[in-house]
């Protein structure tokens, strides 16, 4: 009896352990690094100094909320989009979101002088949009959540841009849900080549005079902080984590596109 006491004691991880590994866990990637900062906002702070703050504040949410998560890229260097997927697998994430901030094509960009310096800006586009990939091994979960965090940013007060769907150079996305501002974005790598249901949030468009100022405020990342938060948890990816496909559990219900394909 001793010695049968001693294998289970070997065999056997710890309690903790054994809960940790059964609860969620959400990676938070942060778009572009310090050699590739992204876009410039329309008052010249780059887009990864936005993605960073944001990331900070849905960390902090989350884990106040007793939800386990992971910040990926927050020091900058991390160049390679594929590192970032594959760090989120090594992981053990059950969900990843890819965190970034909006820009426009060039032909609704302006330019003007702010602190004795050219910035670009646009005044014509505004909001917030999500983005998903048939191509992800978990399309249909990846669209559930980014359904359910367009309609949470929504619910919130917030508009989703129609920009990426303009049929332009550089744009022309097909709607996967237009209502919460979801588009098909089949190769970006992020979205292809993540293991776990995976959505790519633009925050708002920091190129926009008016928009900028707000997006970097605390109130406002609060806002789209509780709704993604929110969003996660009606779509189930900070419910118990699923058995074989790392992936939680009730995520795997589908959302139907409209039929018309918005």
């Amino acid at each position: 009896m001793r010695l049968a006491s001693l294998v289970l004691l070997v065999v056997l991880p710890p309690l903790a352990a054994i809960a940790a590994a059964a609860q969620p866990l959400v990676a938070l990637d942060i778009g572009h690094s310090l050699a590739s900062p992204g876009a410039i906002g329309a008052y010249g702070r780059a887009e990864l100094e936005f993605n960073v703050d944001l990331a900070d504040d849905i960390q902090t949410l989350l884990t106040s909320n007793g939800h386990r998560s992971i910040l990926i890229g927050r020091d900058g260097s991390m160049d390679h989009l594929s590192r970032r997927t594959s760090l989120a697998r090594r992981a053990g994430a059950t969900f990843l979101l890819s965190i970034h901030h909006d820009s426009a094509q060039p032909q609704f960009l302006s330019t003007w002088q702010w602190q004795g310096s050219e910035q670009r800006y646009t005044d014509q586009i505004s909001g917030y949009s999500l983005f998903v990939s048939r191509k992800n091994p978990f399309p249909a979960a990846s669209l559930r959540c980014a359904h359910s965090i367009g309609a949470a940013m929504h619910a919130a007060g917030l508009h989703a841009t129609p920009h990426h769907a303009a049929k332009i150079a550089g744009e022309f996305k097909q709607w996967a849900d237009r209502d919460a501002g979801v588009y098909y974005y089949d190769d970006l790598v992020v979205l292809k080549t993540a293991t776990m249901p995976t959505v790519l949030l633009e925050a708002g468009v920091i190129l926009n005079r008016d928009d900028e100022p707000e997006l970097r405020s605390i109130a406002m990342r609060n806002r789209i902080g509780a709704a993604v938060a929110d969003g996660l948890a009606r779509c189930g990816a900070l419910t118990e984590a699923g058995s074989s496909t790392g992936a939680p559990g009730n995520i795997h219900q589908s959302v139907t596109p409209p039929a018309d394909g918005r």
